[in-house]
């Protein structure tokens, strides 16, 4: 079952890093070592999404219908074209002030981690996070999109890159995500899409 809060969740991500491999046992506290030692993997995995996301995602997608842009399915995968050419036709507008705070204030337990660091890139207009664990590699890249079909508006995108060392079965996939749309006077409202974007990435467990 989900975490009832972020808090929650947050440190069930811990206890899956240190079960995982990918958090190291003396960097925690005396509680998440005890706790990656006595409760299941998979149970620590259903902890570590909140239950309040994943319910609002479910009220969302039943109220904007199967043409949602936020699915429960996750992102939608792109299969014909490298990362690299996705990032550079996909371009971006500048981020402000607070969209560049709100990036920092969710950094902590970002993709089950106890702390990403989000890495702003002027030259390409771009917020970037690299994730390592022992069976993949994933690069998370956020961009503030103009919406070409509303004049005015915008979107948030996180496109996603990751790729699987398996040795049996290696995997090099492609994903996108876009927000809903947004003007971008409206400071207030565009920075609670973007927070609330950035949870929803973290809830598809990419």
């Amino acid at each position: 079952m989900p975490a009832q809060s972020e808090k929650q969740a947050r440190l069930f991500r811990l206890v899956r890093g240190v079960q995982k491999g990918d958090v190291k046992p003396s960097s925690v506290s005396p509680q998440v070592r005890k706790m990656a030692k006595t409760i299941k993997p998979g149970s620590v995995k259903d902890f570590t999404k909140v239950k309040e996301i994943i319910n609002r995602l479910k009220e969302d997608d039943t109220a904007k219908g199967v043409g949602s842009e936020y699915t429960l399915s996750k992102a939608k995968e792109i299969t014909d074209k490298p990362f690299d050419q996705v990032l550079r036709e996909n371009v971006g507008v500048p981020f402000d002030q607070k969209e560049l705070l709100t990036f920092q204030s969710k950094q902590k337990g970002f993709a089950g981690f106890g702390q990403t660091n989000f890495i702003h890139k002027r030259s390409t207009r771009e917020v970037s996070a690299d994730v390592q664990s022992n069976d993949s590699t994933k690069k998370f890249v956020f961009k503030k999109l103009t919406n070409n079909q509303n004049k005015g508006f915008y979107n948030y995108a996180c496109f996603v890159r990751i790729v699987s060392d398996d040795s049996d079965e290696p995997t090099d996939k492609v994903f996108y995500v876009l927000s809903s749309m947004f003007e971008d006077e409206d400071g207030t409202k565009k920075t609670k899409i973007l927070a609330d974007f950035i949870d929803r990435i973290n809830s598809y467990g990419l």
